[in-house]
């Protein structure tokens, strides 16, 4: 199986040794994407609901750059640094996702700059 990388500059460029989407087959695996702007500025100062937005737009710019978008994902995880946001963050969540809802795992992340980081596992 040939493995693809796919990128936009729709969304932050990697702040790392990572591709922001990587296609094997007919899945396309999404890196995790956290409240930052185009120019890669951390948008810290955003109360959660704008920070999760902006993470999941740009998710949703890295599954569009591979010909799809979020209502193709199949799972998710969201790392969040307060749980106390999950319900918040499921109501955000829902503009982005159709039934049958993707499988999801929360966990609580010990981040110090910001609130949240989404990854994504799409089905083409």
């Amino acid at each position: 199986m040939t493995i693809v990388v796919m990128s936009t500059d729709q969304a932050p460029k990697p702040n790392g040794t990572y591709s922001q989407a990587v296609g094997c087959g007919n899945l396309v695996f999404l890196s995790g994407q956290t409240p930052r702007d185009l120019a890669g500025n951390r948008l810290s100062h955003l109360a959660f609901g704008a920070q999760a937005r902006q993470a999941l737009d740009n998710l949703q710019a890295i599954a569009n750059a591979s010909g799809l978008s979020l209502l193709n994902c199949v799972k998710v995880t969201v790392y969040l640094r307060d749980p106390a946001n999950a319900r918040e963050f499921d109501v955000i969540y829902r503009e982005y996702v159709n039934e049958p809802w993707p499988s999801r795992t929360l966990v609580q992340s010990s981040f110090v700059d910001f609130e949240i980081e989404v990854d994504a596992i799409l089905m083409r």
